[in-house]
């Protein structure tokens, strides 16, 4: 993977694990939410791409979210007294 891609840092890969976990319960909540319609209109709200895209949008802008809140955190000053 180095040919193309540098290695991702720890906290890079924690963003996007928790990132896949709230896009998952997003996709699960989507889903459940047209599955409900269809069982109500016997016809579906979203497509399935639209349902993936979702899921997998949501990852990745959570994890995008949590990058820029890292960065933005001012650090600690370590005070000499």
């Amino acid at each position: 993977m180095g040919i193309f891609f540098k290695k991702m840092l720890k906290k890079e890969t924690d963003n996007w694990g928790k990132g896949c976990i709230l896009g998952f319960y997003a996709f699960l909540l989507v889903l459940f939410i047209n599955q409900i319609y269809d069982f109500i209109f016997n016809n579906y709200l979203l497509s399935n791409f639209v349902i993936f895209s979702i899921g997998l949008g949501t990852a990745f802008v959570w994890s995008s979210i949590l990058k820029f809140i890292k960065r933005k955190k001012p650090k600690e000053v370590k005070h000499l007294f």
